[in-house]
Protein backbone atom coordinates (compact mmCIF):
# COMPACT_ATOMS: atom_id res chain seq x y z
CA UNK A 1 0.00 0.00 0.00
CA UNK A 2 1.22 3.15 -0.76
CA UNK A 3 -0.52 5.03 2.07
CA UNK A 4 1.52 3.63 4.61
CA UNK A 5 4.81 3.28 2.81
CA UNK A 6 4.52 6.98 2.68
CA UNK A 7 4.37 7.94 5.95
CA UNK A 8 7.31 8.10 8.12
CA UNK A 9 7.77 8.32 11.90
CA UNK A 10 10.61 10.40 13.33
CA UNK A 11 12.02 10.09 16.95
CA UNK A 12 14.14 13.03 17.99
CA UNK A 13 16.96 12.28 20.19
CA UNK A 14 14.58 9.82 21.93
CA UNK A 15 16.34 8.78 25.41
CA UNK A 16 15.69 5.25 26.11
CA UNK A 17 15.84 2.28 23.97
CA UNK A 18 12.65 0.69 25.42
CA UNK A 19 10.92 3.59 23.89
CA UNK A 20 12.63 3.06 20.50
CA UNK A 21 11.79 -0.63 20.49
CA UNK A 22 7.97 0.16 21.95
CA UNK A 23 7.06 2.71 19.02
CA UNK A 24 8.71 0.47 16.54
CA UNK A 25 5.97 -2.41 17.96
CA UNK A 26 2.97 0.26 17.50
CA UNK A 27 4.12 1.66 13.97
CA UNK A 28 4.42 -1.84 12.98
CA UNK A 29 1.52 -3.07 14.37
CA UNK A 30 -0.63 -0.48 12.86
CA UNK A 31 0.80 -1.32 9.40
CA UNK A 32 3.46 1.26 9.24
CA UNK A 33 7.51 0.56 8.77
CA UNK A 34 9.07 3.24 8.05
CA UNK A 35 11.11 4.76 11.60
CA UNK A 36 13.90 7.68 11.59
CA UNK A 37 15.71 8.57 14.32
CA UNK A 38 17.26 12.04 14.77
CA UNK A 39 20.47 12.06 16.99
CA UNK A 40 19.70 9.58 19.51
CA UNK A 41 20.40 10.30 23.15
CA UNK A 42 20.85 6.51 23.66
CA UNK A 43 21.39 3.38 21.63
CA UNK A 44 18.41 2.79 19.26
CA UNK A 45 19.56 -0.39 18.48
CA UNK A 46 20.33 -1.88 22.06
CA UNK A 47 18.87 -4.97 23.28
CA UNK A 48 16.34 -3.36 25.18
CA UNK A 49 15.05 -2.12 22.17
CA UNK A 50 14.88 -5.41 19.96
CA UNK A 51 13.30 -6.75 23.53
CA UNK A 52 10.67 -4.01 23.38
CA UNK A 53 9.78 -4.37 19.13
CA UNK A 54 9.05 -7.86 19.85
CA UNK A 55 8.09 -9.10 16.26
CA UNK A 56 8.88 -5.50 14.72
CA UNK A 57 12.63 -6.50 15.27
CA UNK A 58 13.18 -5.55 11.48
CA UNK A 59 11.91 -1.99 11.81
CA UNK A 60 15.11 -1.13 14.12
CA UNK A 61 17.28 -3.04 11.54
CA UNK A 62 16.06 -0.68 8.83
CA UNK A 63 15.73 2.54 10.75
CA UNK A 64 17.47 5.12 9.51
CA UNK A 65 19.56 7.31 11.84
CA UNK A 66 20.20 11.31 11.05
CA UNK A 67 22.01 14.03 12.55
CA UNK A 68 19.37 16.23 12.01
CA UNK A 69 15.20 17.06 12.06
CA UNK A 70 16.21 18.72 8.54
CA UNK A 71 17.81 15.49 7.53
CA UNK A 72 14.79 13.50 8.55
CA UNK A 73 12.19 15.54 6.90
CA UNK A 74 14.23 15.66 3.55
CA UNK A 75 12.11 14.39 0.70
CA UNK A 76 8.80 15.29 2.66
CA UNK A 77 5.75 17.44 1.28
CA UNK A 78 4.21 18.00 4.72
CA UNK A 79 4.78 17.41 8.04
CA UNK A 80 3.33 16.78 12.06
CA UNK A 81 5.21 17.80 14.77
CA UNK A 82 3.56 16.71 18.24
CA UNK A 83 3.85 18.45 21.19
CA UNK A 84 1.58 18.86 24.93
CA UNK A 85 2.93 22.26 25.71
CA UNK A 86 0.91 25.56 24.80
CA UNK A 87 3.69 27.28 23.09
CA UNK A 88 3.70 31.62 23.11
CA UNK A 89 3.73 31.36 19.47
CA UNK A 90 -0.04 31.31 18.45
CA UNK A 91 -0.04 27.76 15.84
CA UNK A 92 -3.35 26.06 15.09
CA UNK A 93 -3.00 23.00 17.44
CA UNK A 94 -4.82 20.22 15.86
CA UNK A 95 -6.43 17.04 17.86
CA UNK A 96 -4.39 13.86 16.25
CA UNK A 97 -7.69 12.94 14.26
CA UNK A 98 -7.73 16.27 12.64
CA UNK A 99 -3.39 16.15 11.54
CA UNK A 100 -4.15 12.75 10.49
CA UNK A 101 -6.95 13.48 8.11
CA UNK A 102 -4.76 16.37 6.89
CA UNK A 103 -2.07 13.74 5.98
CA UNK A 104 -4.39 11.30 4.42
CA UNK A 105 -4.66 13.50 1.81
CA UNK A 106 -1.28 13.34 0.63
CA UNK A 107 0.25 10.32 2.09
CA UNK A 108 -1.22 8.18 -1.07
CA UNK A 109 1.04 9.66 -3.43
CA UNK A 110 3.90 11.70 -1.31
CA UNK A 111 6.20 11.42 1.11
CA UNK A 112 4.77 12.84 4.86
CA UNK A 113 6.11 12.36 8.46
CA UNK A 114 4.74 12.91 12.21
CA UNK A 115 7.94 14.05 14.31
CA UNK A 116 8.15 13.53 18.09
CA UNK A 117 10.05 14.65 20.28
CA UNK A 118 12.36 13.97 23.50
CA UNK A 119 10.57 11.95 26.29
CA UNK A 120 12.48 14.28 28.79
CA UNK A 121 11.53 17.85 26.76
CA UNK A 122 9.86 17.34 23.47
CA UNK A 123 10.41 19.22 20.34
CA UNK A 124 11.56 22.93 20.86
CA UNK A 125 10.01 25.78 19.22
CA UNK A 126 12.48 25.65 16.29
CA UNK A 127 12.04 21.97 15.90
CA UNK A 128 8.49 22.62 16.14
CA UNK A 129 8.82 25.23 13.13
CA UNK A 130 9.74 22.98 10.37
CA UNK A 131 7.00 21.02 10.76
CA UNK A 132 3.68 21.98 9.05
CA UNK A 133 1.57 21.72 11.57
CA UNK A 134 1.36 20.94 15.28
CA UNK A 135 -0.99 18.34 17.22
CA UNK A 136 -1.57 17.51 20.71
CA UNK A 137 -3.35 14.86 22.26
CA UNK A 138 -5.60 16.01 25.08
CA UNK A 139 -5.27 14.62 28.46
CA UNK A 140 -7.70 14.76 31.52
CA UNK A 141 -4.54 15.91 33.61
CA UNK A 142 -2.34 18.82 32.43
CA UNK A 143 0.73 17.90 34.62
CA UNK A 144 1.60 14.51 32.29
CA UNK A 145 1.39 13.08 29.43
CA UNK A 146 1.89 9.51 27.79
CA UNK A 147 5.19 8.55 27.19
CA UNK A 148 6.60 8.31 23.84
CA UNK A 149 5.84 5.04 22.57
CA UNK A 150 2.02 5.34 23.61
CA UNK A 151 1.60 8.64 21.71
CA UNK A 152 3.58 7.01 18.65
CA UNK A 153 0.31 4.47 18.66
CA UNK A 154 -2.41 6.94 19.37
CA UNK A 155 -1.45 8.56 15.66
CA UNK A 156 -0.28 5.20 14.23
CA UNK A 157 -3.80 3.90 15.18
CA UNK A 158 -5.24 7.06 13.91
CA UNK A 159 -3.71 6.55 10.33
CA UNK A 160 -5.12 2.56 10.00
CA UNK A 161 -8.28 3.76 11.00
CA UNK A 162 -8.17 6.43 8.43
CA UNK A 163 -6.97 4.28 5.78
CA UNK A 164 -9.83 1.29 6.78
CA UNK A 165 -12.47 1.33 4.04
CA UNK A 166 -16.17 0.84 4.68
CA UNK A 167 -15.75 -3.02 4.22
CA UNK A 168 -12.78 -3.23 6.45
CA UNK A 169 -14.88 -0.84 8.59
CA UNK A 170 -18.37 -2.42 8.66
CA UNK A 171 -19.36 -5.49 10.36
CA UNK A 172 -22.81 -6.82 7.97
CA UNK A 173 -24.96 -8.35 10.50
CA UNK A 174 -27.87 -10.66 9.35
CA UNK A 175 -30.47 -10.02 11.25
CA UNK A 176 -32.92 -12.59 11.79
CA UNK A 177 -36.79 -12.00 9.63
CA UNK A 178 -39.57 -11.94 11.25
CA UNK A 179 -40.57 -15.02 9.68
CA UNK A 180 -37.79 -16.72 11.20
CA UNK A 181 -38.69 -15.71 14.71
CA UNK A 182 -41.94 -16.34 14.94
CA UNK A 183 -40.98 -19.83 13.33
CA UNK A 184 -38.68 -20.03 16.03
CA UNK A 185 -41.51 -19.13 18.79
CA UNK A 186 -43.97 -22.19 17.13
CA UNK A 187 -40.81 -24.50 18.18
CA UNK A 188 -40.37 -22.91 21.66
CA UNK A 189 -43.87 -23.14 22.36
CA UNK A 190 -44.13 -27.43 20.81
CA UNK A 191 -41.61 -27.98 23.20
CA UNK A 192 -42.76 -26.15 26.42
CA UNK A 193 -45.99 -28.35 25.62
CA UNK A 194 -43.93 -31.43 25.14
CA UNK A 195 -42.65 -30.77 28.83
CA UNK A 196 -45.50 -30.35 30.17
CA UNK A 197 -45.16 -26.61 31.34
CA UNK A 198 -48.08 -25.44 32.91
CA UNK A 199 -47.88 -21.25 33.49
CA UNK A 200 -49.22 -19.72 36.23
CA UNK A 201 -51.65 -17.93 33.21
CA UNK A 202 -52.04 -18.81 29.95
CA UNK A 203 -49.55 -20.15 27.69
CA UNK A 204 -50.22 -17.35 25.49
CA UNK A 205 -48.84 -14.81 27.99
CA UNK A 206 -45.99 -17.44 29.15
CA UNK A 207 -44.40 -16.90 25.31
CA UNK A 208 -45.09 -13.51 25.75
CA UNK A 209 -42.42 -13.10 28.12
CA UNK A 210 -40.01 -14.92 26.11
CA UNK A 211 -40.70 -12.57 23.33
CA UNK A 212 -40.16 -9.68 25.50
CA UNK A 213 -36.86 -11.36 26.21
CA UNK A 214 -36.00 -12.29 22.97
CA UNK A 215 -37.33 -9.15 21.10
CA UNK A 216 -34.65 -6.93 23.10
CA UNK A 217 -31.73 -8.24 21.47
CA UNK A 218 -29.93 -8.14 17.43
CA UNK A 219 -30.47 -11.43 17.50
CA UNK A 220 -28.79 -12.85 13.68
CA UNK A 221 -30.31 -16.04 11.81
CA UNK A 222 -26.82 -17.94 13.09
CA UNK A 223 -28.22 -16.92 16.68
CA UNK A 224 -31.81 -18.62 16.23
CA UNK A 225 -30.02 -21.26 14.27
CA UNK A 226 -28.10 -22.49 17.71
CA UNK A 227 -31.35 -21.71 19.46
CA UNK A 228 -33.40 -24.26 17.16
CA UNK A 229 -30.58 -27.25 18.09
CA UNK A 230 -31.01 -26.28 21.92
CA UNK A 231 -34.65 -27.24 21.44
CA UNK A 232 -33.72 -30.46 19.14
CA UNK A 233 -31.57 -31.40 21.97
CA UNK A 234 -34.22 -31.33 24.25
CA UNK A 235 -36.66 -32.86 22.45
CA UNK A 236 -34.65 -35.70 21.56
CA UNK A 237 -33.94 -35.77 25.32
CA UNK A 238 -37.49 -35.71 26.14
CA UNK A 239 -38.53 -38.60 23.38
CA UNK A 240 -35.68 -40.97 24.26
CA UNK A 241 -36.77 -41.13 28.33
CA UNK A 242 -33.77 -39.46 29.54
CA UNK A 243 -33.62 -37.28 32.67
CA UNK A 244 -30.27 -34.76 31.79
CA UNK A 245 -29.15 -33.23 28.51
Amino acid sequence: MAFPANVRIVLVEPEHPGNVGSAARALWTMGLEHLVVVNPACDPRAEESYWLAHAASHVIDQMQIVPTLEAALAGTVFSVGTTRRHRRVAYPVFLPGEAVGQIRELAPTQPVAIVFGRESSGLTNPELALCSIQSTIPCAREEHSLNLAQAVLVYTTALYDASLTAAERDFEWKLVSHAEMEHFYRRLEEILRLLDTRPATTMESYLARFRRVFSRMALETRDVRLLHKLLNRIEAVVDSGQSGV
